[in-house]
C-alpha cells in the first residue's frame, strides 16, 4: 500500500518533559514515544567529536571561514540508520562513534536530545525539524517511516520529482524551518534518479545575557593569516564571565538568556596560528578545557559579523569511515519496499550565522539525497508484417470477436 502519510507537528511540541509521553498542544495530534531522560548523554561526546573531525576534513570558504552543525549532521545520519543494514549500517555507526548500537537505542538517544534542546523563551529560541521527501514512485518500509515519525517527528511527504514545484516545496520547508535564513537546498529540476531526500534543520536565536553596547562598537584592524589587515567592527563588553587561559589560547563564555546556552570563544595567542589550535581540538582536550573555566571580571572585544557557508560532506564522511553508503552496493534494504539498489548521492550542509550586539542568530540544514539506477528505457519496437498473420476485429465493451482470420496472402484491392 502506498505510504501517503504526511505528518506535520511543530517540533517544539514534540515531547513531554518527563520523557515518557509526547503530546502536542493540538489535541488532534497525539502520539506516544518512550525514552530515558538521560539517553542523550551517550551521544554528546560522539556528536562533538564528529564536529571536531569534520573541521579537519572540509574546506573553508573563499574567506577562510568554516561553520558547521555537528548536531544537524548527527541527527540526519541517525535517521538514515533506520534504513541501513549490513556493512553500511556498521560504517554509519562507526562514523557516529556508536558502534554496536541498535536503531531503537539510537532513536531514543536522539529523541532525548531533541527534548532537551528545544527552547522557546523570550531570550532563546532553538528549534529542530526533520522532513523526508519521497519520490512518489517508491514506498518506504513501514518501520523506517514509523521510526522517523515517532522519534524524530519527521514530516514525510511524497513528491513528483518531475514537477518543478517539488523543489519549491522542499525549499519552502527549509525557509520555514530556518526563519528564512536558508532558503535553497535543492534546485529545479530535481535529480531524475532521486528516491528520497532527507532534511534536518536547526534554528537558533539567542539574546546575550549581557548585551554589547552599540556605542562601544568601533572599527579596528583584524589581522588575517596572510599577514594583511582589514578593518572590522569590534564590539566591546566588560563583565564577569567564565574565562580560561593557557599557553596556547584565551577563552571566554558569553551566555545567552538566563545562562542555559552560551557561545565559547577561543582566541589562539599571537605565537599560535589557528591551524595549530585546530589540531588540538579533540574530545579529550575539550573536556579538560570545559572544566577549566572560572568566573573572572574582564573585557571582551568580539567582531560583529555575518556569514553563509555551504559544504558537500561526501568525501569527509568517507574519510571518517562511511564508505559503502555512497556506493551502488550500499545496503539500505530497510528503507524502501522496492527491490532496487539505493545509495547516498550527496550529503550537503548549509549554515548561517549572525553575531551582533544583541545576540546571535544561527541556522543549519543538512540534506541527504538517495538515488537509484535509472529506470530502463523501453526500446522502440519494429514490427515488419511480411509473412502470414492473424487479425481479430473485436467489440471493446463486450470483448466479443466480431471478425477474425489469418492473412496468408494479402491481395490488393480492385
Amino acid at each position: 500500500m502506498k505510504n501517503r502519510m504526511i505528518l506535520v507537528i511543530p517540533l517544539l511540541l514534540m515531547m513531554a518533559a518527563c520523557g515518557t509521553n509526547e503530546q502536542s498542544k493540538d489535541p488532534g495530534k497525539m502520539k506516544s514515544v518512550v525514552f530515558g531522560e538521560d539517553d542523550y548523554k551517550q551521544m554528546i561526546a560522539p556528536n562533538n567529536d564528529i564536529g571536531f573531525k569534520l573541521l579537519t576534513e572540509i574546506e573553508a570558504d573563499k574567506d577562510g571561514n568554516l561553520f558547521i552543525s555537528p548536531t544537524s549532521l548527527f541527527m540526519a545520519l541517525s535517521m538514515i540508520y533506520n534504513g541501513a543494514e549490513g556493512s553500511t549500517k556498521e560504517e554509519i555507526a562507526e562514523t557516529l562513534q556508536m558502534v554496536g548500537i541498535d536503531a531503537e537505542a539510537l532513536n531514543k538517544a536522539n529523541a532525548s536530545l531533541m527534548n532537551r534542546l528545544q527552547k522557546d523563551s523570550e531570550s532563546i529560541q532553538l528549534d529542530i525539524a526533520n522532513s523526508i521527501w519521497l519520490n512518489k514512485e517508491f514506498n518506504f518500509r513501514e518501520a523506517f517511516s514509523a521510526n522517523n515519525q515517532k522519534y524524530f517527528n519527521a514530516e514525510i511527504e511524497e513528491i513528483d520529482i518531475g514537477d518543478a514545484a517539488s523543489a519549491d516545496k522542499i525549499n519552502q520547508w527549509v525557509a520555514d524551518a530556518t526563519n528564512d535564513k536558508i532558503t535553497e537546498m535543492v534546485t529545479s529540476p530535481l535529480n531524475p534518479n532521486m528516491v528520497t531526500y532527507l532534511l534536518n534543520a536547526v534554528y537558533f536565536k539567542g539574546d546575550w545575557s549581557y548585551e554589547f553596547d552599540e556605542e562601544m562598537t568601533k572599527n579596528e584592524p583584524f589581522y588575517l593569516d596572510d599577514g594583511t589587515t582589514k578593518d572590522v567592527p569590534l564590539m566591546a563588553l566588560t563583565e564577569e564571565l567564565a574565562y580560561m587561559e593557557n599557553d596556547m589560547f584565551q577563552a571566554v563564555e558569553l551566555p545567552y538568556g538566563d545562562g542555559e546556552m552560551n557561545m565559547k570563544v577561543f582566541l589562539p595567542k599571537a605565537h599560535t596560528d589557528i591551524k595549530a589550535f585546530q589540531n588540538e581540538l579533540t574530545i579529550e582536550n575539550w573536556r579538560t578545557w570545559h572544566e577549566s573555566f572560572e568566573m573572572k571580571k574582564g573585557t571582551v572585544q568580539l567582531p560583529r559579523f555575518q556569514l553563509d557557508y555551504e559544504v558537500l560532506l561526501n568525501d569527509a564522511l568517507r574519510q571518517l569511515g562511511m564508505i559503502s553508503a555512497f556506493e551502488k552496493d550500499a545496503d539500505f534494504s530497510k528503507m524502501i519496499q522496492e527491490n532496487r539498489p539505493v545509495w547516498i548521492s550527496l550529503v550537503k550542509q548549509k549554515t548561517f550565522l549572525d553575531v551582533n550586539e544583541k545576540g546571535t542568530e544561527a541556522a543549519a540544514v543538512t540534506g541527504i539525497e538517495f538515488e537509484t539506477t535509472s529506470l530502463p528505457l523501453e526500446e522502440p519496437f519494429t514490427m515488419k508484417v511480411n509473412r502470414p498473420f492473424f487479425i481479430a476485429i473485436t467489440d471493446v465493451e463486450t470483448d466479443a470477436i466480431i471478425f477474425m482470420g489469418i492473412i496468408a496472402n494479402p491481395q490488393e484491392g480492385k
